[in-house]
């Protein structure tokens, strides 16, 4: 586990440059969430919705919608598979997703059919922390980070 600034970022995942998603590969499965960014920009989650279990989709599909205090908007997949399970807890509870990203917060599982498309996100420890970096002064010029 690593920290940029107040960010906690686990260098063993995969991340979506463009959607914020973290992803835990396991062969083909993967496991998914948001971002430490797209958490702190969009405030606290107060609710989610997922397509169904067994749902095929394509890269950058929607998968589900999230509704939170600065954001309503899709879920897009950063990879494309089928859904193996969702994250029932998040149904009753959609704040884990602030409070537990890398554990009780997760979205869901997939199975990945294409695994070339890991190629398209940011993986090994120097490479997401240049990215995050260059995120967060992104997202801090654009005013989208609340500063103390």
């Amino acid at each position: 586990m690593n920290t940029v600034h107040k960010y906690e970022i686990r260098a063993h995942l995969y991340y979506d440059p463009e959607h914020h998603f973290w992803l835990d590969v396991n062969g083909k499965s993967a496991v998914i969430g948001l971002s430490p960014l797209i958490q702190e920009t969009s405030g606290s989650f107060v609710a989610v919705q997922f397509a169904d279990q067994g749902f095929s989709f394509r890269q950058h599909e929607r998968i589900g919608t999230v509704e939170a205090e600065k954001h309503v908007g899709a879920l897009k997949a950063p990879v494309s598979g089928r859904i193996i399970t969702t994250n029932e807890a998040l149904l009753e509870n959609p704040r884990l997703i602030n409070d537990r990203p890398y554990d009780e917060g997760w979205l869901m599982e997939i199975e990945m059919t294409d695994a070339s498309e890991l190629d398209n996100l940011v993986a090994g420890k120097e490479h997401i922390e240049a990215w995050f970096k260059s995120e967060l002064k992104k997202f801090n010029d654009k005013g989208w980070i609340a500063q103390p």
